[in-house]
């Protein structure tokens, strides 16, 4: 993968912003350590209040003490998976997207992963930690898309299986914008959606 082009992209676009009271950061992990690049993600535990057994990237709710979204994005992640904010090279944002209920704003910030520590799920939040391959997200056979009805009408989901872990939603939408900005692309267009209710 070409982190000078995805930087670039992510630096020279118009990033879709949205100002709301309730704010989280997700970190995007990108895994460069020599083997296939892939994305790192999380299954949440089943016990927890919102979201749960869904897969999804490190990350939640913006507190008072985080300076700002990427400071949240990278405490976040340490908190639950034990990635140590000195080895996130953050490379930048993609757009701001609201959360299927509504009432919270999540901004993914996408951060470089060179050499990945041994990870330690915090288990009240993470039941699994796992990678993906970028090159498997890339096929389009991997990939369905559901239409969900909105206030708004109707807006595609995208759903992709691995390894008995499902993607979808905000998640996967992420992960599909991310690839459309590298040089690998996306497996097919995308819907221009960012969580219009």
């Amino acid at each position: 993968m070409n982190f000078t082009y995805l930087s670039d992209a992510l630096a020279s676009r118009q990033r879709y912003v949205r100002v709301a009271e309730k704010r989280a950061g997700i970190l995007v992990p990108v895994i460069d350590d020599q083997g296939p690049p892939r994305i790192l993600l999380t299954r949440r535990t089943e016990s927890l209040s919102t979201h749960k057994g869904q897969v999804a990237f490190p990350g939640g709710r913006m507190e008072d003490a985080d300076r700002d979204v990427v400071d949240t994005a990278l405490r976040e992640s340490e908190e639950e998976v034990g990635l140590p904010r000195d080895r996130v090279e953050i490379l930048g944002q993609l757009d701001d997207m609201l959360t299927v209920t509504g009432d919270m704003i999540v901004t993914p910030v996408v951060g470089r992963v060179r050499r990945l520590p041994p990870l330690v799920a915090n288990p009240g939040e993470v039941a699994r930690v796992f990678t993906i391959p970028l090159a498997t997200l890339r096929e389009p056979s991997g990939w369905t898309t559901r239409s969900w009805s909105t206030r708004k009408g109707p807006v595609p989901v995208y759903y992709f299986d691995y390894d008995g872990e499902v993607l979808w939603g905000l998640s996967a939408y992420v992960t599909l914008q991310l690839l459309n900005l590298s040089e690998i692309g996306p497996p097919f267009p995308i819907a221009d959606y960012r969580g219009e209710p």
